[in-house]
């Protein structure tokens, strides 16, 4: 089932993510775990859509992204994890793909207001999961629309808060950089994975739980 565009405009349900709640990432060390992703690349040209980035604010400025989890284990099923198929009869991740990543944690300065996209924030939009969350990603292009519609239509949103499709247990997130200047805080819990212990043992420990082959 293809996910059916979003029809503006949307009444959607807002969640308050605390000031000071942590926010976890996996990301490149080359630089700071609270930077936002630009959504072009250095031609300026759109980069490859994700399932609720990049979009365009407007006048069609870029919007900067992050996302992020509210678990350690949801950031690595979120980027370690997120192209090994679940039905795949072997798994397999190769740690050398991710050796530049590191674990970092977010601390918002003041409480975000977010779109919530678990069950009843999809009820009241009227999309079923199936379409906006667990959707294959031909169907980025009109995901990232939803996006794109519930940025531009509340000027006061920071982001979007979803069951994360990874670890659905966890509430995965999107942040837009251009609502949160000078409001996150960041910090890195080690070095890269090539060279933490830590992580690598997190990463390794929740592979195994998932039956995923990672070395």
């Amino acid at each position: 089932m293809s996910c059916r565009a979003p029809a503006p405009p949307l009444d959607p349900l807002f969640e308050r993510w605390p000031a000071g709640r942590v926010i976890h990432v996996i990301h490149d060390t080359a630089f700071a775990p609270e930077s936002f992703h630009p959504g072009v690349d250095a031609a300026g040209r759109t980069c490859k859509a994700t399932r609720f980035s990049p979009i365009r604010g407007p006048g069609g400025r870029p919007v900067p992204y992050l996302y992020g989890g509210s678990t350690l284990d949801c950031a690595i099923f979120e980027t370690v994890f997120h192209d090994v198929p679940v039905d795949a009869p072997d798994k397999f991740v190769d740690l050398g793909d991710f050796a530049r990543r590191g674990h970092g944690e977010l601390l918002p300065r003041r409480d975000l207001r977010l779109v919530d996209l678990t069950s009843e924030g999809l009820h009241r939009l009227k999309v079923p999961k199936q379409e906006l969350i667990a959707s294959p990603s031909r169907d980025y292009p009109v995901t990232v629309r939803w996006a794109q519609a519930l940025h531009r239509q509340f000027g006061d949103v920071d982001g979007l808060l979803w069951m994360s499709r990874q670890r659905d247990r966890d509430h995965a997130l999107i942040l837009f950089g251009d609502r949160l200047e000078n409001v996150l805080t960041g910090r890195r819990l080690g070095g890269p994975l090539s060279r933490n212990a830590r992580l690598r043992e997190a990463v390794l420990a929740a592979a195994l739980r998932a039956g995923i082959e990672a070395c």
